[in-house]
């Protein structure tokens, strides 16, 4: 139940919203459109709401109509307007709401519903009995009107009384014979004036009075005009009330949409995800035929039938309203979405199952074809156009414009896919040099989307074949160290053993032998396991380096100076080329001391006899300082350069001398964590060792 709730509320204040507008948007619409009605009847207006029915134009109507009747009555020839008894009743229908006398003493005619005159022949003012607050006097001279105990004067132009039929009276008598009954008549009908009886008869010297009850009372026995008047001051009251509070509570929920506005878009993208899938030709074409109701009202007026220009009015708010909230959420959507893009969509899903170069050439095909049938129909049209003139242009740009969009997405969709096209070959070139973590990322839709993942699921095997051979080779130097470590102390007691047994005296000679051996192995072991302590400690990157400046040609003369004795036994000649002045680099001398050390060592092991060992140095461009060792093989080398530089691995693979197959790897290792490079090169039976370091 409240998952129901939840997913309804974001609907239940969009609806809030929707009322809360149409409310407002109504009111201030036929605000507008009673514009002229409410300037007319303002009077009346401002009567209902201060419920003051006897300051209304109509009450002062309904007053002087009654005034002109007694005023003809009792007038010699008004028996032409009473044979039908007419007035009388409206008069007598009145019951108590209404008192009148009216005396003409020329005529002596009297006409009252009063037993009394109310004080107006000894006063020359009438008092008002109990339960009446209003009355208009005639004195035979002027006009007296009184009204909740404060005078009314009736001769101000804003009183109302000379917007009734009572103005006749009031500016005087003018002759019977200027006015022309007939033309007072259709004025009448026009509503120009209130009554026919245009030719007013002389009061003067005639005392009329009209008397109104406080609280107007309904007539039981009959209609009461003034009753139904009050009935319908009532009334205005109440819609207008009704029509304040309704536009109070659209403004309530307005502002309480406004204020939840963030839950109401959720509602929102729900019309706009279902606006979003109308084509922009159909959304177009609406929007003009909406449009077209606004203009239509600015040119002719509120002269259509109010009702539906004010529902017409509402739909063109709101498919405005949600086009707005298209275009704003959906952006370049709103105009891509459309009839050809539909087309092309269709043409994408059939162009897939193509081999690319196939597709290619298709699409090539395709909008050549497309632009050629749309020129054919512009042409067409453009010529109907010309030649009868008309409706004929518009189909002909309608035509003309579709080409042109077509030949943009066509060139949009061709510039993209020779950007894609770079793209790719760029990161073909990251991988050729050893990035495997950028990824490339194209546009789903994109032609080469298939190609660039193939080659980032190529890019991750390649990553994971990587990351297997470290584990692997971490896993082995593990291995390695572990064992070395744990044969350390067992080969530390051999060795002290072994030396104790040397010195011992009196052993046969056979056993002395022995002993001999056993040292020598001893000592190659500890030196094995020492080199395989280097090597992981240089692989895992805990090998510590002192890097500080040191002269290259000085350090190699130093270890050729160590291994002095070593050379002269050899038999080899030693060909050595240091220039005299400083090669001055940044590294770590004992660790390069032991590179040399080894390499030297090398050339002396596995030179071919009698033959040369060169050693050089030389400064190239000024910034690089290069080292080479140069020997002639005493075994055939059928192996590759970096087959040698791996651990275990021994050139001489018929093993005739001792190694371990680890001093070429602990070389590279120490060369490049003293910053330098190390390359091997096989010409041949030509071995050949190149160090390369930084000038300082």
């Amino acid at each position: 139940m409240d998952t129901k709730l939840k997913k309804s509320k974001p609907f239940l204040i969009w609806l809030c919203f929707f009322i809360g507008m149409n409310i407002v948007i109504s009111a201030i619409m036929l605000g507008i459109m009673s514009l002229d009605e409410i300037n007319n009847n303002f009077d009346v207006i401002r009567a209902v709401l201060k419920q003051d029915l006897k300051s209304s134009q109509n009450f002062i109507n309904f007053i002087a109509d009654r005034f002109d009747f007694l005023a003809r009555y009792i007038n010699d020839d008004a028996d032409r307007y009473n044979a039908s008894g007419e007035y009388l009743d409206r008069l007598e229908n009145e019951g108590e709401n209404l008192i009148y006398y009216a005396i003409n003493p020329k005529t002596e005619k009297i006409l009252t519903n009063s037993k009394t005159d109310h004080g107006i022949s000894e006063k020359g003012k009438p008092s008002l009995p109990k339960g009446y607050d209003y009355f208009l006097y005639f004195d035979g001279e002027r006009f007296i009107a009184e009204q909740g105990g404060k005078t009314i004067d009736v001769y101000r132009k804003d009183s109302g009384y000379k917007k009734s039929t009572l103005w006749r009276y009031i500016n005087g008598n003018p002759s019977s014979s200027t006015v022309n009954a007939g033309e007072l008549t259709l004025k009448h009908q026009a509503g120009l004036i209130d009554s026919p009886f245009a030719d007013i008869p002389d009061i003067k010297g005639c005392r009329i009075l009209l008397m109104v009850k406080k609280n107007i009372i309904e007539n039981p026995y009959a209609y009461s005009s003034l009753y139904n008047l009050k009935r319908s001051f009532e009334t205005a009251l109440v819609i207008i009330a009704a029509a304040l509070i309704i536009f109070l509570a659209g403004v309530a929920l307005l502002v309480f949409s406004i204020i939840k506005r963030n839950v109401k878009r959720e509602f929102d993208k729900v019309l706009v995800r279902k606006s979003g899938a109308v084509w922009f030709e159909v959304k177009a074409v609406i929007s003009l035929f909406i449009i077209n109701i606004p203009l239509q009202v600015l040119m002719y007026g509120w002269y259509f039938n109010k009702e539906l220009v004010h529902v017409l009015i509402l739909i063109c708010f709101w498919w405005f309203y949600l086009m707005f909230k298209d275009l704003y959420a959906n952006r370049r959507s709103f105009f891509s979405n459309n009839s050809i893009s539909a087309l092309i969509k269709f043409y994408r899903s059939f162009e897939s199952r193509k081999p690319f170069q196939k597709a290619m050439l298709l699409r090539i095909y395709a909008f050549i074809a497309a632009e050629a049938v749309l020129v054919i129909l512009v042409a067409i049209f453009f010529y109907g156009f010309l030649a009868e003139g008309g409706i004929y242009l518009l189909p002909a740009l309608v035509f003309f414009a579709m080409g042109v969009y077509l030949a943009y997405r066509y060139l949009k969709r061709y510039s993209n896919e020779i950007g894609d096209i770079g793209r790719v070959l760029d990161h073909i070139e990251a991988i050729k040099k050893g990035d495997m973590e950028t990824k490339l990322a194209l546009d789903p839709g994109a032609d080469l989307y298939t190609a660039a993942e193939n080659l980032n699921k190529i890019q991750e095997g390649i990553s994971k074949a990587v990351e297997e051979k470290i584990r692997s080779e971490r896993m082995k130097v593990e291995l390695i160290t572990n064992v070395s470590h744990d044969l350390k102390t067992p080969l530390t007691s051999i060795i002290s053993y072994a030396d104790l047994l040397s010195k011992e005296e009196g052993l046969p000679d056979h056993v002395m032998d022995y002993i001999k051996i056993l040292v020598q192995k001893s000592d190659r072991l500890k030196t094995l396991i020492q080199d395989i302590f280097e090597l992981s400690k240089a692989t895992s990157g805990d090998l510590k380096v002192e890097k500080e400046r040191i002269d290259l040609g000085k350090l190699i003369r130093q270890t050729l100076a160590d291994l002095d004795e070593r050379i002269s036994q050899s038999g080899l000649l030693f060909k050595i080329d240091i220039p005299d002045e400083p090669v001055y680099i940044i590294s770590d001398g004992k660790k390069l001391y032991r590179v040399f050390l080894n390499l030297i060592g090398n050339a002396l092991k596995y030179s071919l006899a009698g033959s040369r060992v060169y050693i050089t140095l030389e400064v190239k461009d000024g910034k690089k300082a290069m080292a080479v060792i140069k020997n002639i093989a005493n075994y055939e080398m059928d192996f590759k350069e970096e087959e040698v530089l791996e651990r275990f691995v021994r050139g001489d693979k018929s093993r005739t001398t001792e190694g371990s197959g680890l001093g070429l790897a602990i070389a590279r290792s120490f060369v490049q964590a003293c910053g330098g490079s190390m390359n091997i090169k096989v010409d041949g039976d030509l071995f050949k060792v190149e160090l390369g370091f930084n000038i300082e």
